[in-house]
């Protein structure tokens, strides 16, 4: 079984002898213990007896668990904070009796905000998982067709707007021009080419002003210029939006005229027509999957997650994080968005996804619908 923690959980470590023995003997002695990422979710174990330096212990486990010497693991409990032993099986007593060679004690620095509520299948599930089929960075060594389907569409649908268009993603061999745009995501417009005024002011903040921000003479400028006979030109990029809403520079529209000096107006359409191109990329490169995955465990902040579709398999290690629909049994669905904080793959290649919500759709009473059935499940728990 193979654990990804997105995010380190900040954990104080006992490395004083006498501070373990206390833990276990005082706090954890006679205790039900939770084993992390069992499978399946839930499973437990007592810690029956501590060796009397600490360095051991002895756990009881469910009869249909089943421990092999060697074997690492993981055992937590929440005492107002997470607290968790790694442990390494040592022997197998018989009657489902382990020792267990404890390597290491350690606790949360703050409490957690809520503890997790483990739920009995059909309780509660998610659905209609919308992802990305492909994740899109900053340096892309392999371009997804998606964005390159578009740019080509977009280049010739404008290829009449102007004398040169060229759309494309940005490369290892652009010029100055191009690696200042994608540097500082901003626009060029240089309306007279001809003019040393043009490359010595720009528009608005959002425009280089070439002469102080790109590493090119003017003079070399106006004179490849002057050779193509291009009276004007613009440049403006193409940024995607992320999950995390990090604006990311994936591509440039270039134009150039021979007869048309381009202006601000101009400039402002074609941004325009950028933030459509990234629309229809968006759309293109989302994946709805309808399946049913059970929660397995839930709390206030998040919850975790089975999943065995064979496309989500491959995505969502990819992803930072998804939107979904979450069913409560015997109620219509809510709307969350959540992040991933970690995955296990089984032996059978499926996912336990653990997620944190990071938000919740904009209809009325959603939130407070979700935490109500919540605190409604703990209560059962408590009760059983």
């Amino acid at each position: 079984m193979e654990t990804i923690e997105r995010s380190k959980r900040s954990l104080d470590v006992f490395s004083d002898k006498e501070k373990k023995l206390h833990v276990l003997t005082k706090f954890l002695l006679n205790q039900e213990l939770n084993i992390k990422d069992s499978v399946p979710a839930g499973d437990v174990c007592t810690l029956k007896k501590v060796s009397g330096d600490g360095s051991k212990v002895q756990v009881s486990t469910r009869p249909t668990t089943t421990l092999n010497p060697g074997q690492k693991l993981i055992l937590y409990k929440i005492l107002g904070r997470y607290l968790h032993l790694e442990c390494t099986v040592e022997s197998e007593k018989g009657d489902s009796q382990y020792v267990l060679l404890v390597d290491k004690i350690a606790i949360a620095k703050k409490d957690r905000d809520a503890q997790r509520i483990y739920l009995q299948p059909g309780q509660a599930w998610i659905t209609n998982i919308v992802s990305s089929k492909a994740k899109i960075e900053t340096d892309m060594f392999h371009v997804p067709t998606a964005v390159k389907v578009n740019f080509q569409d977009y280049e010739n649908k404008l290829r009449n707007k102007c004398d040169f268009i060229k759309i494309n993603t940005f490369t290892n061999d652009d010029d100055e021009k191009i690696r200042t745009i994608k540097k500082t995501k901003k626009l060029l417009l240089i309306s007279d080419a001809q003019n040393p005024a043009s490359y010595n002011s720009a528009p608005n903040e959002d425009f280089i002003l070439f002469s102080e921000e790109v590493d090119s003479e003017i003079s070399k400028e106006i004179n490849q210029f002057r050779n193509q006979k291009i009276i004007s030109e613009m440049i403006i990029p193409v940024l995607y939006l992320n999950d995390d809403d990090e604006s990311i520079p994936i591509g440039y529209i270039q134009m150039q005229s021979k007869t048309e000096h381009f202006d601000l107006l101009k400039a402002i359409e074609t941004k325009t027509i950028a933030f459509e191109m990234v629309d229809r990329i968006r759309n293109s490169n989302l994946i709805k999957s309808d399946g049913k995955y059970p929660v397995l465990d839930i709390s206030e902040g998040g919850l975790k997650v089975k999943i065995d579709h064979p496309d989500l398999i491959l995505s969502i290690p990819k992803l930072n994080g998804f939107q979904f629909d979450i069913f409560f049994k015997m109620q219509a669905p809510l709307t969350a968005y959540a992040n991933i904080k970690s995955i296990t793959k089984d032996e059978e290649g499926h996912l336990t996804v653990g997620l944190a919500l990071a938000g919740h759709s904009s209809r009325i009473g959603e939130k407070k619908r979700f935490l109500e059935n919540v605190e409604a499940m703990r209560k059962l728990s408590s009760k059983s």
